[in-house]
């Protein structure tokens, strides 16, 4: 079950579950007040916060409200209040469970980044694998931007030599122009442009492409050229484009002069 599908199944099973609550706790409406039952709601609530994600836990913190009115407040199968004090346990349990699902459900954006980094950190462990091995410097580098082009939000990206030859590529990128944007360490944006502009979500790389200098100990090595595919790159994406950049970097100092091409 993937994350849309988990929180669609809480969006649902949620409610069910403050429903059946309701019903489960009908035996203990005649030994205590319908407030001290409101703790079972937002415990409920903030399970399935954690779980669900916000939508599933406003969900159900209104169910558990209208379960608690219904169920277990006099007249009870019905929603209206005879005594003061249920509804001020009804407006209670509402405001508590709306409180609980906003600062429970939380969990969507952590295993987000959680994931992001995991996958960013990948990348270059794949890379520095990459570089460690013998052969020829065109295939490994090859490699390393296929695994960026699936990992990060590029459509394509090609390395050139201190030459201008086209050292590596993705596939169908041959044929792109030199991108003429230079593109700033780091943050991957133009030269004009304040990081500052990166919000939460980030920004697309350029999709009409940018160049970012290869540069190993003051020395330019080369060029990578880059394609955005228009989804949004925050901060950390774009560190980890540059960390591969530096190992590419590396790899082309230490292989040294290509020689020229012949065609």
């Amino acid at each position: 079950m993937d994350d849309r599908d988990e929180r669609f199944f809480y969006l649902g099973a949620g409610p069910l579950a403050a429903m059946l609550l309701g019903v489960a706790l009908v035996p203990l409406r005649g030994f205590t007040s319908a407030s001290n039952l409101t703790f079972f709601f937002i415990a409920l609530t903030i399970v399935v916060a954690e779980f669900g994600g916000r939508a599933a836990a406003v969900a159900t913190a209104l169910c558990s409200a209208l379960s608690l009115d219904f169920f277990l407040t006099q007249p009870y199968l019905s929603l209206r209040m005879s005594e003061k004090h249920d509804l001020i346990a009804f407006v209670g349990l509402t405001c508590c469970g709306l409180i609980a699902a906003a600062l429970g459900s939380q969990r969507d954006d952590r295993v987000s980044r959680l994931r992001s980094a995991r996958a960013h950190l990948e990348l270059l462990h794949s890379a520095i694998t990459e570089l460690e091995g013998v052969g020829p410097i065109e295939p490994q580098i090859t490699r390393i931007l296929h695994a960026a082009r699936a990992g990060l939000p590029l459509a394509s990206a090609v390395v050139r030599d201190d030459r201008e030859q086209v050292v590596a590529a993705t596939a169908r990128t041959h044929a792109l122009p030199v991108p003429e944007q230079i593109l700033q360490p780091d943050t991957l944006l133009p030269a004009d442009v304040s990081a500052r502009i990166l919000a939460a979500e980030g920004l697309p790389l350029p999709r009409e492409g940018g160049r970012l200098a290869l540069v190993v100990g003051r020395r330019q090595v080369g060029w990578l050229e880059l394609w955005g595919n228009g989804a949004p790159a925050n901060a950390q994406a774009r560190r980890t484009l540059c960390d591969v950049a530096r190992l590419v970097a590396v790899r082309l100092a230490a292989a040294g002069p290509r020689p020229e091409s012949t065609t």
